[in-house]
């Protein structure tokens, strides 16, 4: 678990993608079968790989163009070992991160 303020970003897999979480937003981590079970929001989020934490990750705002492929509000995309992730906000998680059954609109049954 991570303490309330603790710095950089927690970097996970999920379906192919990269993503990264603010580290101080990470109420709990925990294996979940071939995977990882994220506690953020009061939410539960689904990761296939934990890669750590960052802490040195450089952040910038996602492009207005984004909003056509993804409609859902990233809190930043960045770049890391050249591959680009986005960056997630822990007040508007989105859908695809969500574990089967955690509830909400959205949530992802292919990924249990």
């Amino acid at each position: 678990m991570s303490a309330p303020h603790a710095p950089g970003f927690l970097l996970m897999r999920r379906a192919g993608g990269l993503w990264g979480i603010a580290n101080g937003s990470v109420e709990g981590l925990a294996r979940d079968g071939a995977g990882y079970r994220i506690q953020a929001g009061g939410v539960a989020l689904a990761a296939d790989e934990i890669l750590g934490v960052v802490t040195d990750l450089r952040v910038y705002p996602a492009a207005p163009a984004l909003r056509r492929f993804w409609p859902e509000e990233p809190a930043g995309v960045a770049v890391h070992a050249g591959v680009p992730l986005v960056v997630v906000d822990p007040r508007r998680l989105p859908a695809a991160l969500r574990c089967a059954g955690a509830g909400g609109a959205g949530e992802d049954e292919s990924h249990e």
